[in-house]
Order: C-alpha cells, then structure tokens, then sequence
C-alpha cells in the first residue's frame, strides 16, 4: 500500500515566496541529518521570478508541488496481482491462494471484468467439491474464471477523495474494492479497514502558522511542528506539537540558527538559499521587521555558500550579501512585463477577524511609476478577488525597494478604506511613505482599522 504517511512534508505558506521556499527545503535539510526518519520539502504552488533566480543561482531544484494533502483512494492501493480473461478457475483458486485476497479480473484491455472473492469461488464450485468424482472435479476447475466474477463489485477512481467515496464504501458489504486509473485501467485493490482509518499525512509548517494559509487539505493531515516568525493564529492539534515562533526578519533565519545549535553546516547550496530567503523577507534589511539575529545568520551563510571567504573581513561579508540582495530584489521587482493574475496572485495572504475576511497582496518594485499604467486592471482585478473570495478589502501593496516606499490600491467596503490613516492620492491610491513590511507595519494597522469600523 503507497502510504503518504511514509514521509513527512516540511511545507510553507501557499503562495510561496522565497523564504517559504527556502525554509522549507533548509529545514528538510536538517531533520534529514538529525531524525531517523524521511522528510521531503514541499510547495503549495509555482515558484516566483525571485524565487526561481535563487533557486537557479544555487543549483537547488524546486521542492516538491503539493496542492492537496487530503487522502486519495490511490495512497491507499495495493498492487495486488490479477487474472486475465480466458483463465481458469483452478488459476482463480491459485491466486487467492497465494494472496488471501480476492482476484480481480481483467479484460484484454487491462479494464476491469469483476472481482473473484474466495466465498464466490467456493459457491461456483460447491456441487463440483462434493462431488465424488475426480473428473467432474477437474472440469469444475477448467471453466472460466469469470463464471465466478461478481460483476456488480463497486469500482473506485485512485484520484478519488477517500472522504467523497466512505457514505458508498460503508454502505456495501465488499471488504476489497477495485481501483483504476482516469483510463478505467485496473491500478489495485483497496481494503475497507484502510478507507475507513486511513493515515494522516504527517506536516511540518514552516513560514506559516494559520490553517488558511496552509495547503489545502491540512484539516486531514496531522501536523506535527510549527516554525515561523508571524503573528499567532488558533491552530487546534489533537496532541501537542513542537511550535516555535520567534520575532525575527525571516523564517530562514531561524532554520539557520537551528543548524548552529545542531553544529551543522549547510551545503554551500542550501546555504545560499537560505541566505536568499533571509534577504528577501528583509527587503535586504530594510524591513522594519530585521533583527540583529537576520544580519548574524546572514553573515554565517553567505560563509558556507562560499560567498565570502571564512577568514574575509565583516566588510567583505556584508559586500557580498549586499551584491546578491541587489540581484535577489532586482530578479523579482517590476510590473511591466507579469500578467495581473501573478502579481496580485504571487504573494496574497488572506486574514479573517471580527468576522470579516480581507486578503493584502505584495508587489515590489524599483520605482513607484510603474504602478500608473497598470493601475486600472490592478483594481479591476482586486475587485473581482473581492467578489470572489468575499473579501470586505482586497489590497495590493506595491513596494519600491529602492526607496522604502509603498502604494496601496484598496477596494471593498468604502468605509474601511476611508478609515485607513494614509492620504490618498489623485489617481485613488493610498500613500503609505516608509512603510515596507506586510507583517509589521501594514496588517496591524489594517486589523485595528478594522476592529473599530468592524467591532
């Protein structure tokens, strides 16, 4: 049976940026060396221009894309062997013989006949087996195998959802059931006893603490740690788990100091990507949101990528980190050329609170001119996520990373908006000058404009 539970994803927020990404495949990284046990980096979605420069400047390939961890009928199947049209029942008696299980049987197609179960092949041949007759015996034992198929067994689809098929599995008296692929091809069988329990898939959050920005599914998967540098949200565990949070610039950063307290050392790969996702979520440590702990596993990394020297200076260090900054932001920033759909769709993070649902995207940019001829299908766009998503605001937080500035285009309720304390300019954005962190500068005011208007 293809268990999920096998390995343990360590996976962040979706719509991934770069320090999810590299968090992700860091702290993999490191339980691979400390746990005896399989840990896989995963994505909840499609790597951005920024992330997809580090990736490609550190030869690291992209972790693995996830988008649902609900249990599928396929995670479940066993490749139990079958019987081909034309086969005997001597060959049915065969096979169940040799696997105590019942055997499907197939057609020249490799598509499902029915399913041969023990007691249907004693019933076939219980006048034959009471027979005192050797030769009555052996012609019983040459008919066809699918004398004894029950033709009306429940087939199901390996990309079934094991919850969508359990009213239809309780319900009938099978204990195995036939599983094919989108072809109708037989994949294996499946038992009752596992749909009914089936195993959790076991996640590690990093970057991320709230179900709603956790890949899709997490309700029926077992989570079992929390890392991550954002604010709190109610995430009930059925047990306790590991939950460390910590008030830093970047989630990589605490990836980082976890492998000093182990004293490991990264490869010069994972390394650089680390220091990317560092770099990233710090606006190069422009955010408010860095801490001297950011700069020190900087500085720790760019040695172990090789990007300095282990005897170079502090000032060649930080020469080096800040010549890739320059790349990183570079790589990721502009409007111009990205379809609408990726720049609001790239990094969105939705938030419920007071009963309210809001989601603020972020954008960054070289230079804040480039919002102009963009702007009315940026809006547009924000108003069709609002309606979809029935969000009371949906926000677009476009980020010069040059100058430490940021534009907010705002839609939904009109009297959320006009209580946001930012002037709002001829062309209907909002003015937020040095604001340049979601996390900490942006969403708190947001919540306590909301608490107000809202509570």
């Amino acid at each position: 049976m293809a268990n999920p539970s096998d390995s343990i994803l360590v996976i962040g927020h979706r719509n991934p940026d770069t320090d999810a990404i590299a968090s992700a495949v860091g702290y993999a990284w490191l339980f691979q060396q400390t746990e005896n046990a399989d840990y896989v980096a995963g994505r909840t979605g499609q790597v951005n221009a920024q992330t997809a420069f580090a990736l490609r400047r550190f030869a690291v390939e992209p972790p693995l894309l996830v988008t649902d961890v609900r249990n599928r009928v396929g995670n479940l199947v066993e490749a139990l062997p079958s019987l081909q049209r034309g086969q005997t029942l001597l060959e049915a008696c065969q096979s169940i013989a040799s696997t105590r299980r019942p055997a499907p049987l197939l057609d020249e197609g490799g598509k499902p006949i029915g399913l041969i179960s023990g007691a249907a092949l004693f019933a076939t041949m219980a006048e034959a087996l009471s027979s005192a007759s050797v030769v009555a015996l052996a012609r019983e034992f040459d008919r066809p195998a699918e004398d004894a198929a029950d033709r009306a067994s429940i087939v199901l689809q390996q990309e079934e959802y094991v919850r969508d098929v359990i009213t239809q599995v309780l319900r009938s008296e099978q204990d195995d059931f036939l599983v094919v692929d989108n072809e109708g091809v037989y994949v294996g069988l499946c038992r009752k006893s596992h749909l009914l329990s089936p195993p959790r898939r076991k996640i590690v959050m990093v970057d991320h603490n709230e179900l709603t920005q956790a890949v899709p599914g997490i309700e029926e998967a077992e989570v079992v740690e929390v890392l991550d540098h954002h604010r709190l949200s109610t995430m009930p565990t059925s047990v306790p788990i590991r939950f460390h949070v910590e008030p830093v610039g970047s989630c990589s950063t605490l990836v980082a100091e976890r492998g000093v307290e182990l004293d490991l050392t990264f490869p010069p790969s994972i390394a650089g990507l680390l220091l990317c996702g560092i770099l990233s979520d710090t606006l190069t440590f422009r955010s408010p949101t860095v801490t001297e702990r950011d700069r020190s596993a900087a500085a720790r990394l760019a040695i172990m990528a090789n990007l300095a020297a282990s005897d170079a200076s502090e000032e060649q260090v930080n020469s080096a980190i800040a010549e890739l900054g320059r790349e990183l932001l570079t790589a990721g920033a502009g409007l111009e050329a990205r379809p609408v759909e990726e720049l609001i769709g790239t990094d969105i993070k939705f938030y419920e609170t007071n009963g309210v649902n809001i989601g603020i995207a972020q954008v960054e940019v070289a230079n804040l001119t480039e919002l102009a001829s963009r702007l009315a299908e940026l809006r547009a766009a924000l108003e069709a996520l609002a309606e979809r998503r029935k969000l009371a605001l949906a926000m677009l937080m476009v980020t010069d990373v040059v100058h430490g500035n940021s534009r907010l285009v705002a839609v939904g309720q009109p009297r959320i908006i006009a209580a946001l304390p930012y002037a709002r300019l001829d062309d209907g954005t909002l003015d937020a000058p040095e604001i340049m962190s979601r996390k900490k500068q942006l969403l708190p005011t947001v919540l306590a404009v909301l608490s107000q208007v809202i509570g």
